[in-house]
Parts: C-alpha cells; sequence; structure tokens
C-alpha cells in the first residue's frame, strides 16, 4: 500500500472545537488548497466525526485523534484500528500532549494501526523522545515543544534542521512535522523553509477572523516553506 501522507504536508486538528457543519466547511477549503498547491493537508478530527467528515471526499487526509491497540473481540468502548478504517480515517494521531500514551501502549498502538494501513502521526515534546519514536516507524513524527503550545512562536527553531537530518539518519521514510506555536503562515513558512516535511496549527487557523481563509494562506505558506528549502539546497 503506498502511503498518502507525503511531504510537504500541513495538518489542521481542531480537537472539539467545531461541530459538524465547520468541520465540513474546513475541510473543503482545506481540501482545495491542498489540490491546488501540491501539499497533502491532514485534518485531525474527534472519532465520532471521522465518517461524516471522509464521506465529503474533498481531498483531506481524515485522522482520528485516539486509537486503542485492542484487537476485534468483545471489548467495549474501545477505538479499533478497523473501527476507524471502516469509518473512513486513513490514519490516526497518537501521544497528542492532551492524550499520551506509555511507551508499551505507544508501541503495540502504531503497530495495529500498520497491521490495517492506517498512517499514523505520533506526537513527541522532545528531541530525544522524537527520535525514539521514530524507530517506530510510524508515518510521521510531530515534535512539539510543551513551552511552545499555545503560543506566537515566533522565536527561531534552530533545531528543526538538525533534527530533522538526524530522525532521517534513523527511518528515512519517517517524515519530520515540526509544529508548536505556529500562529501566522510566516512561522509556518519558516519552519518548512528551515527543512521539515510537514507542519500544521490548530489556534492560527480556528482563532483567525476568517478561519476558511485563514486554512489557506497557511496552506500556501506550508508550500512556499517547502519551496524555499528546495531552492536554498540549489544554491
Amino acid at each position: 500500500m503506498s502511503a498518502l501522507l507525503t511531504a510537504p504536508f500541513f495538518e489542521i486538528g481542531p480537537k472539539n472545537l467545531l461541530r459538524r457543519p465547520e468541520l465540513e466547511e474546513l475541510a473543503r477549503a482545506a481540501g482545495e488548497a491542498g489540490r491546488e498547491l501540491g501539499v497533502a493537508v491532514v485534518i485531525t478530527v474527534p472519532n465520532v466525526m471521522v465518517a461524516p467528515i471522509a464521506e465529503l471526499d474533498t481531498g483531506v487526509l481524515v485522522f482520528g485523534q485516539s486509537m486503542d491497540p485492542d484487537r476485534l473481540g468483545a471489548s467495549f468502548g474501545r477505538v479499533t484500528a478497523e473501527g476507524l478504517l471502516d469509518a473512513g480515517a486513513v490514519g490516526v494521531m497518537l501521544n497528542h500532549d492532551a492524550d499520551p500514551l506509555d511507551a508499551a501502549t505507544l508501541a503495540a498502538t502504531v503497530d495495529r494501526a500498520h497491521e490495517t494501513g492506517l498512517e499514523t502521526i505520533v506526537c513527541a515534546g522532545t528531541e530525544s523522545a522524537a527520535l525514539a519514536f521514530t524507530a517506530l516507524a510510524p508515518s510521521a513524527v510531530l515534535i512539539e515543544p510543551p513551552d511552545l503550545i499555545g503560543t506566537i512562536g515566533g522565536a527561531e527553531r534552530d533545531w528543526v534542521r538538525p533534527l530533522t537530518e538526524e530522525m532521517h539518519r534513523v527511518d528515512a521514510h519517517v517524515l519530520a512535522m515540526h509544529a508548536g506555536g505556529v500562529s501566522s503562515p510566516i512561522v509556518a513558512r519558516g519552519i518548512m523553509a528551515a527543512g521539515a516535511d510537514g507542519t500544521g496549527s490548530t489556534s492560527g487557523v480556528l482563532t483567525a477572523q476568517d478561519p476558511l481563509v485563514a486554512a489557506v494562506h497557511f496552506i500556501a505558506a506550508a508550500r512556499a516553506g517547502w519551496d524555499d528549502a528546495r531552492s536554498n539546497a540549489r544554491l
């Protein structure tokens, strides 16, 4: 099965902030922008919203917000890989800052996701965690330093390029996503220009005066930063 999550990519994670009509509008706007700009766009939605958003077929990659490592069986209230897949998800985000997993559970859940063909984005708060999680061979590792979450994130992120390169030495197939405090398209472009495979924003998009327009601007910035990095590499 070929990978659906490819660089450059941009992720929007609306948590439980939006109702279904707003999620649908966001998916349509982001999907159109992604197609036009050549950016893979991930929308990480509440698991109960996976099916209705996936059925819109807007072009966004619909990810669930959590998953359990359970196999099909007599469990109750658990989210299985098969359940997410059948609902239309193409992937799942794991170990989010708001829903951390212990090391054994994370490894087992990544394995279960991959058994069914689900993509995985694993969240890491430190460089050491990012490298350890890269060794699990997820689709991508999201590096999001806790002190940047919810900030304007304007400071230079001098770790993006060296950490991305180190991750790629561990496993060249794992994408490096850098985020946290991505409050504006300028920040998103800078992260991508520094060598990231992907970035993302929640508050930067959803708190904008027009979130749909903001989503397009962020996705365009991710593309521009990706192109900047390639142009600089050729100089």
